[in-house]
C-alpha cells in the first residue's frame, strides 16, 4: 500500500521531504501523486508523520520520539527554508535580469546598423534624383488640359469607379454566401483562396 510505503520511506531516511521528492523514489512513483498525497495526509491524522508548511509547499517527516531527533529535525527544516528562500531570491534575480537582457535585445534589434543606415542613405539619394528628373521633365513638357479633356478624364474616372464599387459589392455577396458555411473566419477565407483587400495592397479611394 501507498501508505505503509511512503512511512517506511520516511522512517529509512528520517529527513525532511516535499511529496515531489518522495514521488522520485520508484517504491512510491507507482502509486501516483494523488494515492501518496492521500497516504501522506492519512499518516498526520494518525500522528506518525509531521507535516510543515513553507510558502506554498507541504514538508513531511516521521514524527520524533525524543527530544533531540526532534530538535535535529527542527533544525533540518529551518535549514531547508533558508535554502528555499535563498533560491526564490536568486531566481527572481536571474528572471529579472533575463527579462533586462531581454529588453536591450530587442531594442537593439528595432534599430539600424551603420552600414544599414548608409545603404539607406544611398538608396534615398538615388530615389531623390530619380524623382527630381522626372519632375523635370512633367514641367518642361507639360502641356494645359482643355476644359474638353478634363470632363472627359472625369467621366471616365466616374465610370471606372462606378464598375469598381459594383464588382466590389458582387464579390462581397459571394464571400458573404461562401462564409455561411465556411468553418473559420474571413481572414482564413481570404488567405485559404489568395485574396487581396483595399487595405492589403494599401489602395483608398480619396
Amino acid at each position: 500500500m501507498a501508505t505503509d510505503a511512503a512511512y517506511k520511506f520516511l522512517q529509512e531516511h528520517n529527513r525532511p521531504f516535499s511529496i515531489n521528492d518522495l514521488l522520485q523514489n520508484d517504491s512510491l512513483k507507482t502509486h501516483g501523486k494523488a494515492a501518496v498525497q492521500k497516504s501522506l495526509d492519512k499518516l498526520v491524522d494518525q500522528q506518525k508523520v509531521i507535516e510543515k508548511t513553507y510558502g506554498k509547499q507541504k514538508i513531511y517527516c516521521v514524527a520524533q520520539e525524543d527530544a533531540v531527533n526532534s530538535t535535529q529535525m527542527e533544525e533540518n527544516l529551518r535549514k531547508i527554508d533558508q535554502e528555499i528562500k535563498e533560491l526564490t531570491e536568486n531566481l527572481k534575480g536571474v528572471t529579472e535580469k533575463l527579462q533586462q537582457n531581454n529588453n536591450e535585445l530587442k531594442s537593439l534589434q528595432s534599430k539600424m546598423t551603420l552600414e544599414e543606415a548608409r545603404a539607406e542613405k544611398s538608396k534615398l539619394k538615388m530615389e531623390i534624383s530619380t524623382l527630381k528628373t522626372k519632375l523635370d521633365s512633367f514641367q518642361n513638357n507639360s502641356k494645359p488640359i482643355s476644359n474638353e479633356e478634363k470632363n472627359k478624364i472625369n467621366m471616365e474616372h466616374e465610370r471606372f469607379l462606378k464598375e469598381y464599387k459594383k464588382r466590389k459589392r458582387m464579390c462581397m455577396d459571394i464571400i458573404n454566401a461562401i462564409l455561411e458555411g465556411y468553418p473559420k473566419t474571413k481572414k482564413h477565407l481570404f488567405e485559404d483562396i489568395g485574396i487581396e483587400t483595399d487595405e492589403d495592397v494599401g489602395f483608398k479611394l480619396e
